[in-house]
């Protein structure tokens, strides 16, 4: 009896004892933590920012670093009245020790009011690596040192190459998400709504509109030494409403690739290509006359060339040159033309034009030099690379008795989702870094396709001739809408070409444009104003 009860009293006093050391030990672990915390802050917390008035009483930003060491790749940020919205962006490499702020004026253009009521917020890496935000109210937070970018498998591969590069350079660290690679845009963009890691996307332009319709990602301001080496047509490409919405990257258009052994010359006109194609088919040389791909969904990116230089027309302009949705051109005379001026290339007439060709074989037949021409988006200078076909690349021919043959460009950008949690590293460092020349050379050359980037340049002159069509280009109209007009356009083309009626085709086409402009909520007479 006295064994157990001292036994008894023994597991009392041990169980005790482990209380108080593990209470002990818990007390001592968050003492660790608080000091761990204030060691990380330490330098952090002498960086300040501030909206003011300077000496000369001009208004504007200050940023003061009062640490002993620098701190690096600085973004001082003036956010608009609504003290959410960012408005204007100033970028330091770097801001060294002083008591002494640095003053950035801004001229506002607003009431004396407006002026002084203004907040900024500053973002930082300090001299451990790691990323400081300071907001509008003053608070400071760390921001997680990684950034998940959801891509097309080439571009990601291209730019994977730069993950540890920018892991050095910026203390962060960069992944791709390619698992919605060739899937509708409405799917990805559906999947951006539900709750992601995503941070940031890179999309064609023309679904800029309808992500920003569903609130799904958020303006992209840029410092100026950033924004004066991108182009102002590729920036105008992804400005809504006066707003920038992403950072250029590659660009592209539609133009003739010759194969310059059978072609020497390039054609003035349409009518001379076909002519030239026709002769060395007859003379057994090729099989094609020329190649464009329509494939069983159609594809009007590529044919819009030849229609507008069949004289239609999509969307008018309004008197500052921007696309007007309530103008629609489908049911004009010109554009019934234009429709049937194709149906006579299409499988009724010449057979030049045919659902049977698509991206795959247009490509094979002139690789092969078994077509002297093809008339094509930059993407088929990746599959010409391992060819040994001499080419050259100018722009598309018009008809002989028709208009310009006016192109599209596209843009590709890198759009900040709205949900993303860790976007503001996201805006700070993805701008800093695809502005560097060797990022964007790398880039055009691994996807073999024209950047938007002053100071990159590919020595392939192929690129560069598909560049310099690119500027001269319009961009693809941007309206929420848009993805559900290309389905009605790529309808109307494989409809033409396999022989339907130019009128009723153009009819219908121009009904159904007209009732998904009109189709939008709160926007009854598809009225979209774009910018």
């Amino acid at each position: 009896m006295f064994a157990l009860g001292f036994a008894a009293v023994a597991v009392v006093v041990t169980r005790r004892t482990y209380q108080i050391e593990s209470e002990r030990d818990r007390v001592d672990a968050d003492t660790r933590e608080v000091q761990r915390s204030f060691s990380r802050r330490s330098q952090a917390g002498l960086v300040s920012a501030w909206w003011g008035q300077s000496r000369d009483g001009q208004w504007g930003a200050f940023v003061r670093n009062t640490s002993e060491i620098p701190i690096y790749q600085v973004y001082l940020t003036v956010l608009g009245l609504d003290d959410h919205s960012d408005d204007i962006k100033f970028h330091y490499l770097v801001v060294p020790p002083s008591n002494e702020a640095l003053f950035r004026a801004v001229s506002t253009g607003q009431s004396a009011q407006e002026t002084t009521a203004r907040r900024v917020k500053l973002s930082f890496t300090d001299s451990a690596g790691v990323r400081w935000l300071r907001n509008q109210y003053g608070s400071l937070s760390e921001l997680q040192p990684n950034l998940l970018i959801e891509a097309d498998p080439l571009r990601a591969g291209v730019l994977s190459q730069f993950e540890s590069d920018f892991l050095a350079t910026y203390g962060v660290t960069v992944a791709f998400d390619t698992d919605t690679a060739g899937l509708p845009q409405q799917q990805v963009v559906a999947g951006l709504q539900n709750p992601s890691t995503t941070d940031a996307l890179i999309c064609p332009h023309d679904w800029i509109g309808d992500l920003i319709s569903r609130d799904l990602v958020e303006p992209t301001v840029l410092a100026a030494e950033h924004q004066s080496v991108l182009p102002a047509w590729a920036l105008s490409a992804l400005t809504v409403s006066g707003r920038l919405y992403g950072i250029p990257t590659s660009v592209d258009t539609v133009a003739l690739i010759r194969n310059t052994h059978l072609a020497p010359q390039s054609p003035e006109t349409m009518d001379e290509l076909i002519a030239t194609g026709s002769a060395l088919r007859n003379a057994g040389r090729v099989t094609s006359v020329f190649t464009l791909r329509v494939g069983e969904h159609g594809d009007p990116f590529q044919i819009w060339p030849l229609f507008t230089s069949a004289g239609g027309w999509l969307f008018g302009r309004t008197s500052d040159g921007e696309w007007d949705p309530t103008r629609i051109g489908l049911a004009t005379p010109e554009s019934i033309a234009a429709f049937e001026r194709l149906g006579e290339l299409g499988e009724s007439g010449a057979r030049l034009l045919r659902r049977s060709m698509d991206r795959d074989e247009a490509f094979e037949l002139f690789a092969t030099a078994r077509s002297p021409y093809l008339i094509s988006s930059s993407d088929a200078l990746r599959r010409l690379q391992y060819s040994e076909i001499p080419i050259a690349v100018s722009a598309v021919p018009p008809f002989a008795d028709g208009a310009p043959a006016s192109t599209l460009t596209l843009v590709h950008g890198l759009v900040m989702a709205k949900r993303g949690p860790n976007k503001i590293i996201a805006h700070d460092l993805f701008a800093d870094y695809l502005t560097h020349n060797h990022v964007m050379t790398a880039l055009s050359n691994g996807i073999v396709a024209p950047v938007a980037l002053a100071g990159a340049s590919s020595a392939d002159t192929a690129i560069q001739q598909f560049l310099e069509l690119c500027e001269r280009g319009t961009p693809i109209p941007l309206f929420p809408q848009m993805d559900a007009v290309w389905r009605v356009l790529e309808e109307a083309e494989v409809a033409i070409i396999a022989g339907a009626p130019a009128d009723v085709t153009a009819r219908q086409s121009a009904a159904s444009v007209t009732a998904i402009l009109r189709s939008v909520e709160g926007n009854p007479h598809g009225r979209t104003v774009v910018r």
